[in-house]
């Protein structure tokens, strides 16, 4: 792989890349790796105006963004296409209106008609956002706009969950029951809740997130045309396959999966229609379409060969690195996910032109080794769709949990964004549980892969933004200590001076990190190292460094 850049450089060559179905079989790749075109089938979009609507970081309010996505989207299409327009939360303002009154507020925003872009920009001009999100009230009004028979599509655009009931990944799942030929697709706008997520698994569709204008116009345009969209690399996968996934479970979905590999340093590397999977310890860190690898990557925002780098820096922002003819661009922060994009014909991205693209887990590492810090890890064991990842697994069946249960669900513990829930009593909490189709599947610790899962009744609560100082799930010592922060239960008298802070286990042996002080720092940063106080609970604690800290998240 180090000298993709050179190889691809010197070949100009036409490849079918990588090319299956949303099922994973394999299809013909398109010859033009443009923007995803939209599908000529009747589409009705479901369009977020609550009042979280109002934001001001698209830049400009998200609202307006989502109003010329769906322009964009109506002006790709053939003008007799059949469109319209759902809107929730447009009519009556939440901070004024009873929740059951509210939970009503749904609009036909356009009548489904033959397009007519004109009309469709003055509708979508008198919108306001200032209401509840009823997403399953919503989703089925979509579906009476629709002709009663024949493919069509639907596309939610959201930037949060549902605030009302029923619970909107049940409703989908009865929709596409019903109307198998009518895909459910959900687009988060600067969010990856994964109710959302369900929505599309249980619709048949695609999930993607945005996180400004460029990408909510180009991905509105993929979630239009699922089947077309899974050619391309989404910022966490291609075509059902996720980076972070095990080779076991891929193998498992994709009966033609190979079943030996090349060594290439410490990665297996599969070759599978045309396209390069790369392994490290059997879990999936690259994808790279093409021969040479990722000479017919095509991101689903259409960045492939010949994309100009200014437009890549116009849908991902300034690149984290960019040297050697090679930038580097987030993809999932959560999921440690980087677009890695050659290029040629500049010393800057900006100035060049694409010449490869690959999806990798190779996000610059937020550790800590420039200051002495641990290395940081953030634990995604379920994807968006509700896939254990990152070599996770289902074990047990635990639950079923009521919503007298669910309704006090909190932030995971050391959670890093939102999505990951911690439930049940202080000493027997699942402390991370991530949603996976109606259940939630949990673990302790980051080191436990076999997750317990757990049927629920009701809605999962809405929470806040974790805090960024959030204290760590878990930390590793540099003594071989592995410790789980604190959730209650019964616990011996401290040493003086000291309060508990994680219980670390050892073959039979407990220990524990503590603080020195109520309110004190977890970490002494004053030295080469940073480091924490151990002990056994009854003599002295003693500093030891902190090699590794862990933190809950969803992709």
């Amino acid at each position: 792989m180090s000298s993709i850049g050179a190889v691809i450089a010197a070949a100009v060559l036409l490849f079918t890349g990588c090319a299956v179905g949303v099922d994973g079989t394999p299809t013909a790749a398109p010859a033009d790796q443009q923007p995803v075109a939209p599908e000529p089938v009747p589409t009705v979009v479901v369009l977020d105006a609550s009042d979280s609507m109002n934001t001001e970081d698209a830049p400009g309010r998200r609202l307006d963004a989502a109003r010329e996505s769906v322009i964009a989207l109506a002006d790709g299409l053939p003008d007799e296409t059949l469109f319209g327009v759902v809107a929730f939360g447009s009519q009556l303002p939440a901070r004024s209106t009873p929740a059951a009154q509210g939970c009503r507020d749904v609009t036909t925003a356009v009548a489904m008609g033959p397009l007519n872009t004109k009309d469709l920009k003055g509708d979508l001009g008198e919108l306001q956002a200032q209401g509840f999100t009823p997403i399953a009230g919503a989703l089925e009004a979509a579906f009476a706009l629709l002709p009663g028979s024949g493919r069509a599509s639907v596309v939610l655009v959201s930037d949060g969950e549902s605030t009302c009931a029923p619970p909107p990944c049940e409703t989908a799942a009865a929709l596409h029951r019903a109307r198998p030929e009518v895909t459910i697709s959900a687009v988060g706008f600067r969010t990856d809740d994964p109710s959302l997520a369900c929505v599309a698994e249980s619709g048949g569709g695609l999930f993607v997130t945005a996180d400004n204008a460029a990408q909510l116009s180009a991905r509105l345009a993929a979630a239009q045309n699922a089947e077309a969209a899974a050619t391309r690399l989404s910022p966490t996968s291609r075509a059902g396959i996720s980076i972070g996934q095990s080779l076991s479970d891929i193998r498992q979905a994709n009966p033609t999966f190979p079943s030996a590999g090349r060594n290439d340093g410490d990665r297996t590397v599969y070759v599978w229609i045309d396209c390069d999977y790369a392994f490290v310890d059997d879990v999936l860190v690259e994808i790279a379409p093409g021969d040479p690898p990722g000479s017919a990557g095509a991101t689903i925002d259409g960045v492939s060969r010949g994309t100009p780098g200014a437009r890549a820096i116009e849908l991902y922002g300034q690149p984290l690195t960019d040297s050697d003819g090679v930038a580097v661009f987030t993809g999932d922060t959560a999921a440690g996910t980087a677009y890695r994009i050659g290029y040629e014909g500049g010393s800057t991205i900006s100035e060049g032109t694409v010449t490869w693209v690959v999806l990798c887990r190779c996000l610059p590492s937020t550790g800590g080794s420039d200051d002495g810090g641990p290395e940081v890890v953030k634990v995604v064991a379920v994807d968006p769709a509700g896939k254990p990842v990152n070599g996770f697994t289902v074990g047990n069946t635990g639950g079923p949990w009521t919503s007298s249960t669910t309704q006090y669900c909190t932030n995971a513990l050391g959670a890093a964004t939102t999505g990951v829930y911690r439930c049940g009593s202080t000493a027997d909490s699942a402390n991370a549980c991530w949603p996976s189709n109606g259940r939630l599947l949990c673990t302790y610790d980051p080191w436990a892969k076999a997750l317990t899962s757990y049927s629920y009744s009701g809605s999962l609560p809405t929470l806040e933004e974790p805090s960024p100082d959030v204290f760590p799930w878990a930390l590793e010592l540099a003594n071989g200590q592995q410790c789980t922060a604190r959730s209650g239960g019964a616990w011996p008298m401290p040493p003086q001076g000291f309060e508990f802070g994680y219980s670390c286990r050892k073959g039979s042996d407990y220990s524990f990190v503590l603080y020195p002080s109520s309110g004190s720092e977890l970490f002494d940063k004053s030295g080469a190292e940073w480091t924490v106080y151990f002990g056994d609970g009854e003599s002295t604690p003693v500093p030891v460094a902190a090699t590794k800290v862990y933190y809950a998240a969803a992709q």
